[in-house]
């Protein structure tokens, strides 16, 4: 009886840690390259907006919507700390996350994680590493 219940206490306890592990391996500990969303979707910046001031409306908006979120929440490449993240209000009266004072944005054409089809779109449009 005592090494039956010897037997079951040590499976139990196997089973509890090996289920700890494997939950441990699905954790992404690496760092982002490039700034993204916690989903993993590209963040860029346009060279046309100034200092905490954006200049991506109407037509633009449409295909670099703006970003808002809790800047804790995003993937940040090495050298890029919290403390550089802000935030504007647009016109509109809409909030924007900025990174050293630039609104961030997003890409219409990136429509899976990793897509990084607006880096470099009219030498204007730029992801941050």
């Amino acid at each position: 009886m005592k090494t039956k219940l010897i037997l079951g206490t040590v499976t139990i306890a196997m089973l509890l840690f090996s289920g700890c592990t494997a939950s441990n391996e699905n954790v992404n500990t690496s760092k982002a390259s490039y700034l993204s969303d916690k989903s993993g979707m590209t963040l860029y910046t346009f060279d046309k907006d100034t200092k905490n001031k954006s200049n991506c409306y109407n037509g633009c908006e449409a295909k670099w919507p703006v970003l808002y979120t809790d800047a804790s929440s995003l993937n940040l490449p090495n050298g890029i700390n919290l403390d550089d993240f802000g935030t504007i209000t647009r016109n509109n009266g809409a909030k924007q996350t900025t990174y050293k004072s630039q609104p961030l944005y997003y890409f219409f054409k990136d429509t899976n994680v990793n897509d990084k089809k607006g880096d470099g779109v009219k030498g204007v449009w730029h992801i941050i590493k």
